[in-house]
């Protein structure tokens, strides 16, 4: 009788421990986008609704394990606000350096640009980006996504709404 009580204690602390396991993921404090400068170069779009993030990797969207990452950035100083940055430079001037130069863009695949913190504590909604997406955007519009659709709008637009979706 003492071991069923035992194993149906177990039982139940590992069914409670499912959800606090099931849904791991880093918690979003803002939104990602993606635009394009005057001479058509990719140009990285951030806004923090709350919190900071570190980085940005730009990675072919279906390595769930971004081994074959084609592009890092990393922040000099935490981002807590807006920045655009040229994902094709060191973009310096904007308080970003290279880890990983951006690497030739594949015009069949599909990447994602994803921000992240180095302790894993928060993030951004990414945005999926192929080649021709960026061949159609014009300067000043920016790619992002809401629930998984992609949307685009001015930087301006981007920058005062993206927020609301929080």
């Amino acid at each position: 009788m003492l071991t069923w009580t035992r194993r149906l204690i177990a039982i139940a602390a590992a069914l409670a421990a499912i959800p606090a396991v099931a849904g791991c993921t880093v918690p979003l404090a803002g939104m990602t986008g993606i635009s394009v400068t005057a001479d058509g170069q990719a140009l990285g779009v951030i806004q923090m609704c709350h919190d900071h993030i570190d980085g940005v990797s730009l990675y072919p969207d279906d390595d769930p394990q971004p081994a074959a990452t084609t592009g890092r950035w990393h922040r000099d100083a935490a981002l807590t606000g807006f920045s655009t940055w040229p994902l094709t430079t060191d973009g310096a001037d904007e308080g970003w350096s290279v880890e990983q130069r951006l690497g030739t863009l594949d015009p069949k695949q599909t990447y994602r640009l994803y921000s992240w913190t180095d302790d894993s504590s928060w993030s951004t909604v990414p945005v999926t980006v192929t080649s021709a997406d960026l061949e159609e955007l014009a300067p000043g519009q920016v790619r992002y996504e809401i629930d998984d659709k992609p949307s685009t709008s001015s930087v301006e637009d981007f920058r005062t709404t993206a927020c609301e979706h929080f």
